[in-house]
């Protein structure tokens, strides 16, 4: 018997039904994996549309770190460690 394990990558878990939602303020995404943990860079130019988004990831144990670039803009990482 094999088992799956889900994917939970953040815009699975903004998500619905298991379907990945890539919010529209994502604009510039990149993916880093290491051993035992994945890092996602997002950069946007609307930080205030992904505050809530952002919010909702932090809640369900994503670590989410914002450097402001400029204005509106920012960079964003989201990682959490595999388990």
């Amino acid at each position: 018997m094999t088992t799956t394990t889900p994917i939970r990558t953040p815009y699975h878990e903004l998500g619905h039904a298991g379907e990945p939602r890539v919010p529209a303020w994502a604009r510039h995404r990149s993916v880093y994996r290491s051993a035992g943990r994945t890092l996602y860079l997002v950069e946007t130019d609307r930080i205030d549309a992904a505050r809530s988004d952002l919010d909702e990831l932090a809640d369900r144990g994503w670590d989410v770190r914002v450097e402001a670039v400029g204005g509106t803009a920012a960079s964003i990482a989201l990682s959490r460690s595999a388990a």
